[in-house]
């Protein structure tokens, strides 16, 4: 189902086939399409626990599905898809413009992997939506709120100097107001208000973490 991201990514990777047995005709038990089909004991350990998010039934994945869970979560990289092309980054602070943009259009899809590698324990790239970001546990709808959100922490990263452990609580520090400029004082208050939905959901303050960080050389 080419509609589907993972299946965009598929095809832009050149349609590669899945090592295994030749597959046979089935239903994907991830997107539905009737097409050739692997079983999905072939793919993922006994362990995995994604099958509920499975809404066919089938414990079985075609060949674009099955290619989604073929990579270690450890290795996975940020992507910016579209229906047409996959753009892979060395680090998420390269998304961090187009995210800053406004909401995603119903044509793309973002995968930021955790900031920590450690944590890295979930295949990402099969759970993606379009106009979504998709990271380690989550998928999130990335609307204009949400790109306004992720600018004003840039802004307090960058340009304020509000370090990662200040923005983890609530309230800014006073010293770190009183050193920037009045007029500034009211946007500070303001964006750090407005960042506090995020501090309650680990994985998207994890993904906000990476997508603001200062770009590795």
């Amino acid at each position: 189902m080419l509609s589907d991201p993972a299946a965009a990514a598929w095809r832009a990777a050149g349609q590669p086939t899945v090592e295994g047995p030749p597959p046979t005709l089935g239903k994907c038990g991830r997107c539905g399409a009737t097409d050739l089909t692997v079983a999905s004991s072939r793919i993922v350990s006994e362990f995995f626990t994604g099958f509920e998010a499975w809404p066919y039934g089938s414990r079985r994945l075609c060949v674009p599905c099955t290619w989604g869970y073929t990579n270690r979560p450890a290795d996975a990289k940020p992507l910016l898809i579209t229906t047409d092309t996959v753009t892979e980054y060395s680090d998420a602070s390269h998304l961090c413009e187009v995210l800053t943009a406004g909401a995603l259009p119903a044509n793309s899809a973002v995968v930021v992997p955790a900031f920590n590698k450690l944590r890295r324990r979930h295949h990402i790239l099969p759970t993606t939506q379009w106009a979504h970001l998709a990271t380690d546990t989550l998928l999130f709808p990335w609307d204009t709120g949400a790109a306004q959100r992720l600018a004003d922490l840039a802004w307090l990263r960058h340009s304020v100097g509000a370090s990662w452990s200040q923005l983890q609580r609530a309230a800014p520090e006073p010293k770190l107001i009183t050193t920037r400029p009045h007029q500034s004082w009211p946007r500070i208050l303001t964006a750090w208000t407005q960042l506090q939905p995020w501090r309650r959901i680990p994985p998207l303050w994890d993904a906000a973490r990476s997508l603001t960080a200062p770009p590795k050389p």
